[in-house]
């Protein structure tokens, strides 16, 4: 199984939580009540404080498993499937967060030998 990789660059200053919040409210759905506590250990994953402009997090899922590098480069990992499917159907479903994100990816898939 080839990883996922979702890169976040805010192109604003945002609050943490608010940054959360935002994450936490489109996956909650998509995990059907199941592996809900991922979501606390997802947010508690981040440092405190707000994120400033330029601010990066990256997300690598592969299989059941997702790395996370936080703003402040700090790596952790979130080891259930219900919460990877989620996250990649947030990204790459019907229904994307990005659409645009979504269309370069498969852009790029289709460039690739």
């Amino acid at each position: 199984m080839y990883p996922r990789t979702i890169r976040i660059v805010m192109n604003r200053s945002l609050s943490i939580d608010k940054y959360m919040a935002a994450i936490v409210e489109a996956l909650e759905p998509r995990m059907g009540g199941v592996d809900l506590d991922k979501l606390k250990e997802f947010k508690d994953m981040n440092p405190p404080g707000d994120l400033i402009e330029g601010s990066e997090m990256t997300m690598t899922i592969r299989g059941d498993t997702m790395l996370y590098r936080n703003c402040a480069g700090s790596v952790g990992a979130i080891h259930s499937q219900v919460f990877c499917k989620a996250l990649c159907d947030t990204y790459y479903g019907k229904d994307p967060v990005s659409p645009s994100h979504k269309e370069d990816v498969i852009k790029g898939i289709k460039k690739l030998p």
